[in-house]
């Protein structure tokens, strides 16, 4: 008898992107549950990409920067120096308008900031 996947290939496009990094990171352990999925998962996290065919919402130009930097949540990971907020910020090269695009720092980067200072 033959296991259920893990995931199929409808469920994809309805994974919010922090479950699709996931499955992609346990698709390189558990290859045979993920059999035949790696590539559409990465096809559809490329999909998601805020650069790809990029074009700034206020200007319509098509150049622009990525930067990135991370800040302290509140509470207690404020009052360690303890950065535990990520954003990825893209800007128009033109009018300099920016989008913020939330992510995780890891809990072994938040451990070094503890110990050495953020």
């Amino acid at each position: 008898m033959k296991e259920r996947k893990i995931l199929t290939k409808e469920e994809i496009p309805g994974l919010t992107y922090d479950e699709l990094i996931e499955h992609i990171r346990l698709s390189k352990v558990n290859s045979d549950e993920y059999e035949g999925l790696f590539q559409i998962m990465k096809e559809e996290l490329i999909l998601r990409e805020p650069t790809i065919n990029y074009s700034c919402v206020k200007c319509s130009h098509d150049k622009f920067e990525v930067r990135e930097f991370r800040a302290s949540g509140g509470g207690l990971s404020a009052f360690f120096d303890i950065q535990s907020e990520k954003y990825r910020v893209i800007c128009c090269m033109r009018c300099k308008y920016s989008e913020l695009y939330h992510g995780k720092v890891s809990p072994g980067q938040q451990t070094l900031d503890f110990l050495f200072g953020g």
